[in-house]
């Protein structure tokens, strides 16, 4: 009686297992006609990067099954993208796909700019495999380099089911650091304030070369800062071509900082000096001759003592 028990469970979880649907585990089918999205958020540690133009390439279409294939006009280019196992192998297909998107000129798919957080966001996106564009960014702590990547729209997710809304953060694969220059206008002229000018211009030059000429003025605080990539080797000069008559100029440099100050000439004027000729002072000329004069008789008084003594 127990053995016929058994047996009729084991026909019964049999027929369950092969009549009954599959469980939540298995994989949904992809559906090619459902509208994504992709966020991607531009940062490296606490700094964001807002105001950046991000450009995306659909390169492939998708298949119920889950699979891509290459479209126009990426599918006439030779470009693998079945197979692939590593990430190093999808670096280098979007290095690929990106070198013939330069040759021929391929236009964007779409392109956003991220907001005041570095984020972007690409709504109501077809299915398929994107090529995410490299972006480099300047500005004055340093020169950063978020680099390109493929990225699938849907994603797999490790239920088995495909999510349509994707975020990532790309990758900051390079970043070179400035520093910072600057150059300041000071003024030694007290008591002459009014002979200032209102603004002077300042030309700042590269191993002799002329790369910019700034206007400095109370509107700035006499002063100007520019920044310089770390592995920069040339030589900042800096110099004043609108020097007012009433002033001499003298430029100062310490580190990467220069001082353009201005004297007033009224500070610089020359004192007496030695004269000859005509020219020389009867007065001085007779204080002179009195102090000749005193150390002839002290030492006169002095030859005295010595010989009585």
């Amino acid at each position: 009686m127990t053995k016929r028990i058994i047996q009729l469970i084991c026909l019964i979880a049999f027929c369950m297992a092969l009549f009954c649907p599959l469980g939540v585990s298995a994989v949904t089918p992809l559906d090619p006609d459902a509208e994504a999205s992709l966020t991607l958020n531009y940062t490296k540690e606490e700094q964001v990067f807002p105001d950046l133009e991000i450009s995306i390439y659909r390169v492939a279409e998708a298949f119920p099954d889950g699979t891509f294939e290459l479209i126009e006009p990426f599918a006439s280019y030779p470009i693998n993208i079945h197979n692939i196992k590593v990430q190093e192998q999808w670096k280098n297909t979007a290095v690929t796909l990106s070198a013939y998107i330069v040759a021929n000129q391929v236009a964007p798919y779409r392109e956003e700019t991220t907001d005041g957080s570095g984020t972007v966001r690409f709504e109501n996106l077809e299915t398929g495999l994107y090529l995410v564009d490299e972006v480099i960014v300047e500005n004055n702590s340093g020169t950063y380099l978020f680099d390109k990547f493929m990225v699938y729209l849907p994603t797999v997710q490790s239920d088995g089911t495909f999510d349509y809304t994707v975020e990532a953060n790309p990758k900051c694969v390079s970043y070179v650091p400035k520093t910072e220059y600057r150059v300041m206008k000071l003024w030694k002229d007290e008591g002459h304030q009014n002979d200032r000018p209102r603004e002077i211009s300042v030309e700042i030059y590269r191993n002799g070369e002329l790369k910019e000429t700034q206007v400095l003025s109370t509107a700035n605080n006499w002063s100007y800062t520019w920044y310089v990539s770390d592995d920069d080797k040339g030589e900042w000069t800096v110099v004043e071509r609108s020097a007012s008559d009433d002033y001499v100029v003298t430029i100062q440099k310490n580190g990467q900082c220069f001082s353009i100050i201005n004297t007033h000439r009224s500070f610089t004027e020359p004192g007496d000096g030695p004269q000859t000729g005509d020219t020389v002072s009867l007065t001085l000329y007779i204080m002179i001759m009195c102090l000749l004069g005193i150390i002839l008789v002290i030492s006169s008084l002095y030859g005295r003592r010595k010989r009585r003594a």
